[in-house]
């Protein structure tokens, strides 16, 4: 189990560095509060659980409650989006499911 927690953080160290380099090179400009912040309560601990646990059906609707608000609090047009990111999670569940 160790070794999933290490990979996780590995990851989430790796994707945090990316975007503070991507702000300081001035591609994306990033901003710790932005539009819908509070949706990553509901998406890192899916994702973090999913790591942990395997994917379980809770943790798939919590991701997908917390990209559908993301989506809702940035005011994009999410209709659209639905059915692409439904296909990512449900990949998502097939690559991370515990057997």
């Amino acid at each position: 189990m160790e070794g999933k927690s290490q990979k996780f953080w590995g990851i989430v160290l790796v994707i945090v560095g990316i975007v503070f380099l991507l702000d300081r090179l001035n591609i994306i400009p990033v901003d710790l509060f932005f539009s819908g912040w509070w949706t990553l309560f509901l998406i890192v601990p899916a994702i973090y659980m999913m790591f942990k646990q395997g994917v379980k059906i809770g943790n798939v609707i919590l991701l997908g409650l917390g990209i559908y608000f993301f989506l809702n609090e940035r005011n994009w047009g999410y209709s659209y989006l639905i059915l692409p990111a439904a296909l990512i999670i449900l990949g998502l569940a097939i690559i991370f499911r515990k057997r």
